[in-house]
């Protein structure tokens, strides 16, 4: 029979006892290195691996919207208890909606900005995540107070964007004027200037019969061809009146989009290496300049600071990695209310979207940040009434020059209808070139609308770069930004000064004529003193200290004389004639 020996008592206790020790160091051993290398067990911790796959890039590409969040953890109900999100806001709502129209280039593939995509809405504060029952009444009325600010900032700029795209785009701002264009021009050609023009002409006719008697071939051959050209104009224009307005704005839209794709708010087109589908133009910006400065203003202006009251601060990280689809939540973008199409169930079901996310992503952001919760909670209210009072600040100072550059440019167009208008009733006694004056002036007043088009239309675009630099530098501080483009208004007003009398470019002063008048009247009342007749006369003297006021009476010796210039010089002239 054979048998296995293992050993005495005591040297089986002794390898035991080693087995054990060993299995205790090598579980200290793991426990060390879980510690000191395994995931952090902060506040953080479990966010991380939820959130890991999307950077900050991704979550400002509304493409990767529902990649990025089916990522976060879902809200239990238990969580869900006492917590309101707020209801989206459509584009066009409230005050700013008023100026609010969806453009053209947001109905087509390519890049869009906050405004083309979003229109106004959403930019509000909230109070969230507060109890069942919030009792801070203070924080209420804050909240209030802000959004009355930013309602105002926003319908400032949307005031400023609304103007802009008119202003630009002549075309679709003037079409409900083409009837009557027509309409009034051809009416007034042949009620007026075929019937009167007739008599003028016959009165041209004897002018010349009377000039040919002075041999003056020069004069009467200049009358005639004025007579002829003016002729031939209001002709043309009253044969075509739409389209004589249509060439002149056709003229000047083309000219300023060259202008502002070469120095405005550049163009963002997308990569080819990040296009997803070249075929069908998503890499193209199809904005018009007007949409992009737009873009630009309500980035810059009022979505910045929106984000310094919701989330305190506009650069900090949270605020670029879930600022763009928390803002996404609150609000309706042009593209969704069309999709619903009137549809109640399913605009009350994309808003309960909109409401998930708002929830998912504010629980990531409590989880993440801490303060940016705070203020997104509303505990912030005096934080948010500054976030909201620099809004107001920036968008009054960035409107004061832009707004100011649209309404001349669009009072430029104007002037090409009522020019249009008016050139049959002016063109009438015009064609008599000595009573020309006012076919002169009409023709003086549409060249220097022509110049106050483009010179502030390259201005505005100059500004609206210069305005995207300054809000897109980091390193300024907020209230020197704000500075900034007040600054650049100031000085592009001041140097675009001198041409901001639309009709009076070229033309005369009245009162410095009158001062020229009184000037040519001191000269001659000396050249007359000197002469033999008139020495020591005593109606000459007092004419050295005589002027001309406003209203063209002569003024001597600081009483005003009713004598107009035309009788002063045939008194004064009738002595020399003897």
């Amino acid at each position: 029979m054979l048998t296995h020996s293992t050993g005495s008592p005591t040297t089986r206790s002794t390898f035991v006892g080693w087995q054990r020790l060993g299995g205790a160091v090598a579980a200290l051993f793991v426990l060390a290195t879980t510690v000191l290398f395994g995931p952090s067990t902060g506040y953080a911790a479990p966010a991380a691996p939820a959130a890991a796959g999307c950077s900050a890039q991704d979550w400002q590409n509304p493409q990767n919207f529902d990649r990025c969040l089916a990522q976060l953890p879902d809200v239990s109900q238990q969580e869900q208890q006492c917590l309101t999100a707020p209801t989206p806001d459509r584009p066009n709502s409230g005050m700013p909606g008023w100026f609010a129209s969806q453009p053209d280039s947001s109905k087509q593939p390519g890049p869009k900005g906050l405004y083309s995509r979003y229109g106004y809405g959403g930019y509000s504060f909230t109070q969230y995540d507060n109890g069942c029952v919030s009792n801070n009444v203070g924080d209420y009325f804050s909240i209030r107070a802000a959004n009355f600010e930013m309602t105002l900032a926003t319908s400032i700029v949307a005031a400023s964007n609304a103007l802009r795209e008119a202003a630009w785009q002549p075309q679709n701002l003037w079409g409900w004027a083409n009837p009557l264009v027509q309409k009034a021009t051809q009416s007034v050609y042949k009620q007026v200037f075929t019937v009167f023009g007739t008599i003028t002409l016959g009165v041209i006719g004897l002018y010349l019969l009377w000039r040919s008697r002075q041999s003056d071939m020069s004069s009467a051959m200049t009358t005639a061809g004025w007579a002829i050209l003016v002729m031939v104009a209001v002709t043309a224009i009253a044969a075509w009146p739409v389209r004589s307005a249509n060439i002149a704005d056709k003229s000047l839209i083309t000219g300023l989009n060259v202008v502002h794709n070469a120095i405005g708010p550049p163009a963002a087109n997308t990569p080819l290496s990040q296009c997803t589908n070249p075929a069908v133009g998503n890499c193209q910006d199809q904005r018009p300049p007007a949409v992009r400065a737009g873009d630009t203003a309500v980035e810059t202006l009022v979505f910045r600071n929106w984000l310094r009251g919701e989330l305190g601060s506009a650069t900090s990280p949270t605020a670029q990695k879930y600022g763009y689809i928390l803002y996404d939540s609150k609000t309706l973008s042009w593209d969704e209310v069309a999709r619903t199409n009137g549809d109640q169930a399913a605009m009350s079901a994309l808003i309960g979207i909109k409401k998930q996310h708002w929830e998912k992503v504010a629980k990531q952001i409590k989880t993440e940040d801490p303060e940016a919760y705070s203020y997104l909670q509303g505990n912030r209210g005096m934080d948010e009434i500054g976030a909201g009072l620099i809004a107001i600040l920036s968008a009054l100072f960035f409107a004061m020059f832009d707004i100011t550059a649209s309404i001349l440019v669009l009072l430029g167009f104007l002037i090409f209808r009522w020019a249009v208008i008016a050139a049959p009733i002016l063109g009438t006694i015009g064609l008599l070139r000595p009573a020309s004056a006012g076919i002169r002036r009409l023709l003086n007043a549409v060249v220097a609308a022509i110049f106050n088009i483009i010179i502030f239309g390259t201005g505005a675009a100059i500004y609206l770069f210069a305005v995207d630099l300054i809000m897109g530098t980091v390193s300024l501080p907020g209230w020197l930004q704000v500075v900034l483009v007040w600054l650049t208004g100031v000085v592009g007003w001041l140097l675009l000064r001198p041409y901001r009398r639309i009709t009076q470019l070229g033309g005369k002063d009245p009162v410095r004529e009158l001062a020229m008048i009184g000037s040519w009247n001191r000269r001659f009342a000396r050249d007359l003193r000197d002469t033999p007749e008139h020495v020591g006369d005593p109606t000459v003297d007092p004419m050295l200290d005589s002027r001309y006021n406003r209203r063209g009476m002569l003024v001597v010796n600081s009483r005003t004389t009713v004598i107009r210039p035309e009788t002063r010089t045939e008194d004064v002239a009738a002595p020399t004639a003897r």
